[in-house]
């Protein structure tokens, strides 16, 4: 349809999958309406352990029936049981995301359009694929660049798992604020392709930080929406708020989940606790 709801989680990983089940119930008994859903990596704590994909896949269990997942890979989908790092095979595995003609890195970025929006899923994962196969920064940069340049949607939407921004750690005064590695790889290209919002992860807190142009808070800019956490791994009083932060969630933080609603006039984002109270709302238009 031209106007739909999705449903977007963030990092599921967990020591016990009780909290990201119940919270993952809530939200889809809450917005049964909603035609996808994504999840923007970080699924599980350990990407070989097969019992947290069971409990992972007992959270969403309700929304498989019905409706398509968006999955994103993160950076623990790449860990083997010894921690150590290895090629995603159990996520490739578990999921069948489209293919982009890669020859090395095969399914691990996509992109599809749905309805008016042309979403674009990256791969943040370069640090833990370089001792397997180098290159995917450039390889998926000159992807990215013919990707958009032949969509027709109305609506550009990035998923990506690793954040753009860097934020400073208490307790640590030589890490600086400023752009993330993978913010001064990809930023720059989502302000070249005029990307309407970008959603990341890996941080484990909800951020919205309005919309950045070069670096900057501008209103031409895409609008960068750091996703939260929906798992029981969390990092209370970790993260020294961003000069570009707009809204936080209320600390300490506890789950969240967002909801997408698109059509052709607007985007319309909002960020939810698990008890249905809404903390954030964010419309984007053109």
């Amino acid at each position: 349809n031209e106007s739909y709801k999705m449903l977007i989680f963030p990092d599921s990983q967990s020591s016990d999958y009780a909290d990201w089940q119940q919270m993952a119930h809530l939200a889809w008994a809450r917005n049964t309406d909603a035609q996808l859903f994504t999840c923007m990596g970080d699924l599980v704590d350990n990407g070989e352990d097969r019992l947290q994909w069971t409990e992972f896949f007992v959270g969403v269990k309700e929304m498989q029936r019905s409706i398509p997942i968006v999955p994103v890979m993160g950076n623990h989908e790449t860990y083997n049981l010894d921690w150590k790092v290895r090629l995603p095979e159990a996520y490739l595995h578990y999921f069948r995301t489209p293919m982009n003609g890669s020859k090395e890195f095969d399914r691990y970025y996509y992109s599809f359009d749905y309805g008016p929006v042309h979403f674009i899923v990256l791969n943040t994962q370069e640090d833990e694929t370089q001792v397997f196969h180098p290159g995917l920064v450039e390889e998926q940069t000159e992807w990215f660049r013919r990707d958009v340049a032949q969509t027709d949607r109305k609506w550009k939407i990035v998923l990506m798992h690793k954040e753009v921004l860097q934020y400073r750690i208490h307790n640590r005064p030589e890490r600086r604020e400023g752009i993330s590695d993978d913010g001064r790889i990809w930023m720059p290209l989502f302000d070249e392709a005029n990307i309407d919002v970008v959603f990341s992860a890996h941080l484990h807190t909800y951020r919205n930080r309005g919309h950045i142009r070069i670096f900057q808070h501008d209103p031409t800019g895409p609008l960068y929406i750091l996703t939260g956490v929906a798992g029981n791994v969390r990092y209370p009083g970790l993260w020294i708020d961003h000069s570009l932060d707009e809204t936080i969630a209320p600390q300490p933080e506890t789950d969240n989940y967002l909801t997408l609603k698109a059509d052709r006039d607007h985007l319309e984002i909002r960020s939810y606790l698990p008890d249905g109270s809404q903390i954030d709302e964010e419309t984007v238009r053109k």
